[in-house]
């Protein structure tokens, strides 16, 4: 899987890819343009969304109708450096349409399938570096 990521202006870069635009930018109150949403933000969004997808899907599988479902990803920052989220959560709420028992099985499904998920819990190897 691969992204790349174009600058946009002094502070900002986008995401182009198919049909979506996806823009990376500090809050004004940050020295930013205000122009996206800040990458930390990024990384929740891509929890959230991925176990949402891997959820959805683990219920459509197994015929069970899940209604207004609304996840909350909730981190908290380190207090001190490096900087970074310490503690996730994921809260779930749904329209109390199916069985608590089948959504149980399902949020666990979905925490166990979630690629991002289990790139967090079990870390990663990153390097950095300039294009050769």
């Amino acid at each position: 899987m691969n992204i790349k990521l174009m600058q946009k202006s002094a502070t900002a870069v986008q995401l182009t890819q198919e049909a979506y635009s996806v823009i990376v930018d500090r809050p004004i109150e940050n020295g930013g343009g205000g122009q996206g949403i800040i990458g930390g933000k990024y990384l929740l969004i891509g929890i959230g969304g991925c176990f949402c997808s891997t959820l959805l899907a683990a219920a459509q599988s197994r015929n069970i109708r899940i209604d207004e479902l609304t996840v909350e990803v909730t981190a908290n920052l380190s207090a001190e450096a490096p900087l970074r989220f310490t503690d996730i959560q994921i809260t779930v709420d749904y329209l109390q349409n199916a069985d608590y028992q089948h959504i149980k099985k399902l949020i666990a499904i979905a925490e166990k399938g979630c690629t991002v998920i289990n790139t967090i819990k079990t870390g990663v190897n990153f390097k950095a570096g300039l294009k050769a």
